[in-house]
């Protein structure tokens, strides 16, 4: 009986390891409303942090700068119609590992983050969808792994091999992107804090649409801590390239032209008001994808359409995604 009671006690102290992990119920903008499972990988000793929702071809979706998971809430539901829907918290974010320095920060670990989190789910391609940090981490995993990606949809995130153009021959960008240039020169309190600005739920300006909303933004970033944000800040300083900025600098792994073309058929979907990327970044960004590539540019909008314009870019990816993953339920009438 002794040995029943001390193993009694082991499970008992073991068991919240395992319900840690919940269900977490979202409600779009239309009031939807969908129960998403949670779970974690590990890549090499970082622990990503998922959830996924859906039967069907796997879709994953990488979130932005100052951004996680929930911040894709007004898609989930629309997409699960004819996926099984995967959005994970990019290492130093949400609930995902924290950790900081130049080694552990190098795009490749980001892009094998999202390696892992991919295989938990299929051994084939997915539909990706990238935004923002998540964006550029996804260019170069297509670039990286293009067995792995069957369509890529990206929104407010200029091509690495554009972005270091337009820094280098256009002061406009140069000027938009003046934060990074700070992060590089000045890693101090203030560039911590403006690694993930549009995350803190006090910043200026911040509204949110429900108690819910906010409860989730301040957890969130409540997890993220300022190790968190340091991790966000190094991967600006040790990917992007520093001025005097070059067309042929080294960035996000790849020297200059050596960035690989895109295999995958890619809708950019962009607003030209987006005060982080102005509009020149998407001249001849045909060049570097070798299969169909469809540019949808907004006179309104800003930096997160999927947050500000639900309905209109769920249209626009539904039916970009209606006429290239043929033989699904359609998402768009």
């Amino acid at each position: 009986m002794k040995f029943l009671r001390t193993f009694m006690m082991a499970a008992l102290i073991a068991a919240p390891l395992h319900s840690a992990l919940a269900d977490e119920t979202v409600t779009d903008y239309l009031g939807n409303k969908i129960v998403l499972k949670e779970g974690d990988v590990v890549n090499n000793g970082v622990k990503i942090h998922y959830y996924y929702v859906g039967e069907g071809p796997v879709l994953i979706i990488s979130h932005g700068n100052g951004d996680f998971w929930f911040g894709w809430r007004n898609q989930i539901a629309f997409l699960a119609k004819r996926y099984k829907v995967v959005i994970y918290d990019l290492r130093n974010f949400n609930k995902s590992d924290k950790i900081i320095g130049q080694a552990a920060n190098i795009d490749i670990n980001y892009e094998n983050d999202l390696k892992a989190v991919q295989e938990k789910f299929t051994d084939g391609p997915a539909v990706h969808i990238g935004n923002d940090q998540g964006g550029m981490v996804l260019w170069t995993y297509a670039m990286r792994y293009p067995e792995k990606v069957k369509l890529l949809i990206q929104t407010n995130t200029i091509h690495p091999r554009a972005f270091v153009r337009e820094l280098a021959k256009n002061d406009q960008q140069a000027k938009a992107s003046y934060y990074i240039q700070m992060f590089i020169d000045e890693p101090n309190k203030a560039g911590l804090e403006r690694a993930i600005m549009t995350m803190n739920p006090d910043r200026p300006g911040r509204v949110f649409p429900s108690a819910e909303i906010e409860k989730m933004w301040r957890e969130a970033y409540a997890r993220t801590t300022e190790k968190g944000r340091q991790g966000c800040l190094d991967w600006y300083r040790y990917n992007f390239p520093s001025k005097p900025y070059s067309p042929t600098d080294y960035a996000f792994g790849y020297q200059g032209s050596d960035f690989p073309h895109i295999k995958a058929p890619t809708l950019v979907v962009e607003a030209l008001n987006d005060g982080a990327l102005r509009p020149g970044g998407y001249n001849e960004l045909g060049n570097w994808i070798d299969a169909d590539f469809t540019l949808t540019t907004w006179p309104e909008g800003d930096h997160f359409q999927n947050h500000n314009q639900p309905a209109k870019f769920n249209d626009t990816i539904g039916r970009w995604l209606d006429a290239y993953d043929k033989g699904l339920p359609p998402l768009t009438k």
